[in-house]
């Protein structure tokens, strides 16, 4: 018969997985729709076609065009956000009891996000006139689409850019924290005198 605390366990980890979907597909499509306003043209001619969203009526009627921006969103958000949950989740089936499982890793999902939004920022008021021939931020391999504003289609760019890199450090010090945090619970519940394998 199967541990009844290692089915709750379980349970926990499906539950923040689901969480992690959801948390990350929504945060995907905030900043999709900020990368939107700051350029159009960043979706209509890259963003769209690289989602095989440019023959569809929302992007191809540009008087709602953010009805696709939602969909480029979550077909891009979602994965990540699965691959959050699983990862995060594997780790904090290793913390010693259920009740600490689902705060420690939502803590951590919170630290990737706060970190992705972060480099976001940097990459996009770093992005200046002296980054335009570089290519530092150009999204299409060795050239760009005729723009009508190259700089917001570069600042736009750099925002989805500096989303990626903070998932990529995000994660890093997401699984750091969950190391800290594992031990710190386990020192207090053996100071305290707990069983480990409490619920």
């Amino acid at each position: 018969m199967i541990n009844h605390k290692i089915m709750r366990k379980f349970g926990i980890y499906l539950l923040f997985v689901a969480v992690a979907v959801v948390i990350t597909t929504i945060y995907g499509v905030v900043h999709h729709q900020l990368t939107f306003s700051a350029s159009p043209e960043y979706y209509t001619k890259f963003k769209f076609i690289q989602t095989n969203l440019a023959d569809t009526v929302a992007a191809q009627h540009m008087t709602q065009p953010r009805s696709a921006v939602v969909i480029a969103a979550v077909k891009t958000s979602y994965p990540i956000g699965l691959a959050i949950g699983i990862v995060i989740g594997l780790i904090a089936l290793f913390f010693p009891t259920a009740d600490t499982m689902f705060p420690s890793a939502l803590q951590a999902l919170g630290l990737i996000l706060v970190i992705s939004a972060a480099m976001a920022l940097f990459c996009y008021y770093s992005t200046s006139n002296a980054h335009m021939g570089s290519g530092i931020y150009d999204p299409l391999p060795g050239h760009l689409p005729d723009l009508a504003n190259k700089q917001a289609f570069l600042q736009a760019a750099s925002i989805q850019y500096g989303i990626l890199l903070g998932y990529v450090v995000g994660g890093a010090a997401a699984l750091l924290f969950l190391f800290v945090q594992n031990g710190r619970i386990r020192r207090r519940l053996t100071d305290n005198d707990i069983p480990s394998g409490g619920a």
